[in-house]
């Protein structure tokens, strides 16, 4: 396969456009409908972010390998247009080659272009994509450290870990969101930045766990388990830990508690968005606080003697939340049921 030319301007189809559509599911209903000063860096830090995502999930190359070209896409985050290492694009190519999801796929063979669009942003814009994906990049390289094989089912060591985690892959998101809109939106705010800044991050803490309780039967499948060893214990999950259980109650406990803790972050993105005075960014923001409040209800409904399934919000659904979200961001009336 020929090397892609790390010059090349962006194709006639915006990666912001179908393929943004492609590989970022549901939060592509906020990406689009962003006000059009914050659209491109919040869209471009998306598609960064999911093409590093992409690279450390692929199951079918060693965690050893991903490492390895997870460091070299951050020398490509941080390094200047001259500075870029052109052969970085040639191993990526044949990485994608591994890549089932045709999106994903796509995404990395279109990263040239990606960091094209990240050289023609604001200094400050760019500055504050580096920074974010940086934290995010410690996230995933931390992940592929304590998960490195699918042979043992691992835990996180406490809620410490399980707080950073959340904060290096999701937190960080939000206060980058507020960093990026405060900036190119001077005003849009009717709280103090720091404040919103505070919100942002619980929030984006609030939808990555909501994520790890969602994922939790994909993940023990491939021997990761994000829910912290002493809630465990204390739920009489001693010793090793084993997927499938005899036993799910213990299970249950645990996931009830994180899912009382995901509820407590949310209400920080319920303040998030009835501080905005963007009719887009409100319903931007809104999107997937009720996609991810929707998914903990049916969460909370599973069985406790069953089980964990993974869920998923039905589109009929989310259109159905698209219009609460509409009509909450046009009147302003922002609060949960």
């Amino acid at each position: 396969m020929p090397e892609p030319d790390p010059t090349a301007h962006p194709a006639p189809r915006s990666l912001q456009g179908p393929l943004l559509a492609a590989v970022s599911r549901s939060f592509y209903l906020s990406l689009r409908f962003l006000p059009r000063p914050v659209r491109a860096p919040l869209s471009l830090s998306y598609l960064l972010a999911r093409a590093a995502d992409t690279i450390a999930d692929v199951e079918a190359s060693p965690a050893i390998a991903r490492l390895s070209l997870l460091a070299a896409f951050r020398h490509q985050v941080e390094a200047i247009p001259a500075g870029r290492d052109p052969a970085f694009y040639a191993t990526v190519s044949t990485f994608a080659a591994a890549v089932g999801h045709a999106g994903e796929r796509e995404l990395l063979l279109r990263l040239p272009e990606c960091f094209a669009q990240l050289d023609q942003l604001t200094s400050t814009a760019q500055a504050k994509i580096r920074e974010v994906l940086s934290h995010i990049l410690d996230g995933m390289t931390l992940d592929l450290q304590r998960f490195p094989d699918n042979t043992t089912l691992r835990s996180l060591a406490g809620d410490e870990e399980l707080d950073a985690y959340t904060w290096l892959v999701a937190g960080c998101v939000g206060e980058f969101w507020t960093a990026i809109c405060a900036c190119e939106i001077p005003g849009i705010f009717t709280r103090p930045e720091a404040e919103m800044t505070a919100f942002g991050g619980q929030y984006g803490k609030g939808l990555q766990l909501i994520n790890i309780l969602r994922d939790q039967p994909g993940d023990a499948a491939i021997g990761r388990c994000y829910l912290p060893r002493p809630s465990l214990e204390a739920a009489g999950l001693t010793g090793d830990i084993t997927w499938p259980a005899s036993d799910w109650t213990p299970w249950h406990h645990v996931r009830q508690d994180l899912i009382d803790r995901a509820r407590g972050h949310l209400a920080a993105g319920w303040r998030y968005a009835a501080s905005q005075r963007s009719i887009r960014l409100r319903f931007a923001t809104l999107m997937p606080l009720l996609i991810g409040g929707a998914t903990l209800t049916r969460l909370q409904a599973l069985p406790p003697d069953q089980a964990p399934q993974a869920i998923k919000v039905t589109r009929h659904e989310v259109k159905r939340l698209a219009c609460r979200a509409l009509w909450m961001a046009l009147t302003g009336r922002i609060r949960p049921d």
